[in-house]
């Protein structure tokens, strides 16, 4: 049988891994990569980032990189391709250069629930009582749904099956128990 290369098959797995790779919760190595921030990406690369940080193969630039679009030494963060200030006036990725949909920092979603809650808030001290108590209650049902939802993803994601609220059948069959 030929060596060349893409002429080999590959067998099964020699082993499976008994439990998840883990950090290394004391060192200040893994303490500073976490800690870096991950902006300016588009949701492919983003993840592509947090995966090198969640198995420790993500590797930090100890010098600035050369930018592909101002060819100045200006790319601060390891991976990228592109300065922010070259990445944020073309309004691409600073990895792989498309003009996909960006994802958000902690800073900046967080720096966005501020405005939106001093917005909603500026718009309550306009209402009357009666529509303020209304808008509230409101908001409140929509935050308990929104918990719910993610509470299910979670389970589904964990290979659980997901609580429905609004499912009836195991109260019926409950009932039908006690009957009999």
């Amino acid at each position: 049988m030929s060596s060349q290369r893409g002429n080999v098959k590959k067998g099964a797995p020699k082993h499976q891994n008994s439990f998840a790779f883990k950090h290394n919760p004391k060192s200040k190595k893994t303490e500073h990569i976490l800690g870096l921030p991950i902006h300016g990406l588009c949701p492919h690369c983003h993840d592509q980032i947090v995966w090198r940080k969640k198995y420790r193969k993500y590797r930090p630039l100890t010098q600035p990189g050369n930018c592909t679009e101002c060819r100045q030494k200006t790319v601060t963060a390891a991976y990228h391709t592109l300065c922010q200030p070259c990445a944020k006036a073309k309004g691409v990725c600073a990895k792989c250069c498309k003009a996909d949909e960006l994802v958000l920092s902690e800073k900046q979603l967080a720096d966005q629930r501020k405005e939106d809650e001093k917005e909603f808030e500026e718009s309550l001290d306009g209402m009357k009582e009666r529509e303020r108590r209304k808008v509230l209650r409101e908001k409140k049902k929509q935050e308990e749904e929104e918990k719910a939802a993610a509470k299910a993803a979670r389970r589904l994601a964990l290979g659980l099956d997901p609580i429905d609220p609004n499912d009836d059948d195991d109260l019926d069959d409950m009932s039908d128990y006690l009957s009999d």
